[in-house]
């Protein structure tokens, strides 16, 4: 009897037990929708989301140093100053360089002088050699037919032969000193002028013009400052030609993948909110950028001149590059599209108050909605904003 009064209170706590934990595992979740949104056939683009910068173009900022050493004359430019390409802006004190031009000027025609007293000597000189050659060289065969006749003695032959051969010997040293003379002369006139082309390119760099056109930005010396060659700073005056932009995009090293040359961007500026801007990748740099230990390689955009005039160096850019496009595509908005368990699920309205879990393959990505590669229909609805209580 003991036994029974054991047993029948322990029955009677597992069947209430059982009761109400089966109706806890049978009860359903209560899911309130909140808002949905329905599965259209539409265009999507694929767009990656990166920042970048406002920068110059290589030649678009040039630093225009000095190649003459002296005083600073004249400073032609200041800053906010419109050039043109080979415009003077400034001028180095040449006094110095036109003296030695100068020297070295009359060194010039004195050595031509000197060339033409050559000329109007020599050939005198070796006329009268010559009219000596020649009547010694008569002398002398006079002088052999007179001895066959024993006409005269053979010490007149040997002065006759010997005046023959110091005129002939004469003749031959001035010819080849007028030569020499020449040579000499010419060569010294050449190395002269040689220097003279050598001080006119120096005198040259007394004038220092812009090699591009555009606005200065930044002047480093002034009138009556001395400039060292060598030891000057190379920046005296920055000229900037302001439409001579491009953008730097930092991408990631996990999507530089999908970038390619030519791929179409839309960026934005701080300065102009509502304004969207377009290009075109132009080129991807491959040696990497590494900012806070992340890993970025540059892609290029060319600015247009219509848009340069609108932006300015070093101005943050908000870019979209745009890697892929379909059009008529079955998509769905991204704020329906769920993760779990690290799955992409949606919750279908099956009439107003029922939903079902549908488990999705996603296609390409957009920034507002995705394309759908489950089996799916246009015009189903989709939870976007739910509550799922018990």
């Amino acid at each position: 009897m003991k036994k029974y009064f054991v047993i029948i209170p322990i029955f009677i706590l597992l069947v209430f037990l059982s009761f109400f934990g089966l109706k806890l595992f049978l009860s359903d979740n209560v899911i309130k929708v909140l808002k949905t949104v329905e599965v259209k056939r539409s265009d999507i683009r694929g767009v990656l989301v990166e920042a970048g910068i406002v920068k110059f173009k290589v030649g678009s900022q040039v630093k225009v140093g000095a190649r003459a050493t002296g005083e600073i004359s004249e400073m032609l430019v200041a800053v906010g100053s419109h050039v043109k390409k080979g415009d003077t802006i400034a001028v180095i004190d040449d006094r110095e360089i036109l003296t030695m031009m100068d020297q070295t000027g009359a060194a010039v025609a004195s050595k031509r002088h000197k060339l033409q007293q050559v000329n109007e000597t020599y050939p005198q000189l070796i006329k009268e050699a010559e009219a000596n050659f020649e009547y010694a060289k008569l002398d002398f065969k006079r002088e052999l037919k007179l001895i066959d006749q024993e006409y005269t003695t053979r010490v007149a032959v040997e002065r006759a032969k010997t005046a023959y051969e110091s005129a002939s010997a004469v003749l031959e040293r001035v010819k080849e000193e007028y030569n020499t003379e020449q040579k000499i002369v010419n060569s010294e006139i050449k190395e002269l002028l040689q220097v003279m082309e050598q001080q006119k390119i120096k005198l040259s760099y007394a004038k220092i013009v812009a090699p591009i056109g555009g606005v200065v930005s930044e002047v480093t010396a002034q009138v009556g400052e001395t400039i060292v060659t060598g030891l000057q700073v190379a920046n005296l005056v920055t000229i900037i030609d302001p439409l001579g932009l491009e953008i730097w995009i930092y991408v990631d090293e996990t999507e530089i993948g999908t970038v390619k040359t030519g791929q179409s961007v839309e960026f934005q500026v701080d300065t102009y909110p509502d304004k969207i801007f377009t290009g075109n990748i132009n080129k991807i740099n491959q040696q990497p950028v590494i900012k806070d230990n992340i890993t970025y390689y540059l892609a290029i955009v060319n600015i247009t001149k219509n848009v340069a005039e609108l932006l300015r160096p070093e101005m943050t850019v908000y870019v979209r590059i745009i890697y892929a496009e379909k059009q008529g595509v079955l998509t769905l908005a991204n704020s329906a599209i769920k993760f779990e368990a690290g799955r992409e699920v949606g919750y279908m309205m099956l009439g107003k108050k029922k939903v079902e879990k549908i488990y999705f393959k996603i296609g390409l990505r957009g920034e507002e909605k995705s394309e759908i590669l489950s089996d799916i229909l246009p015009g189903d609805i989709f939870a976007t904003e739910l509550l799922i209580s018990k």
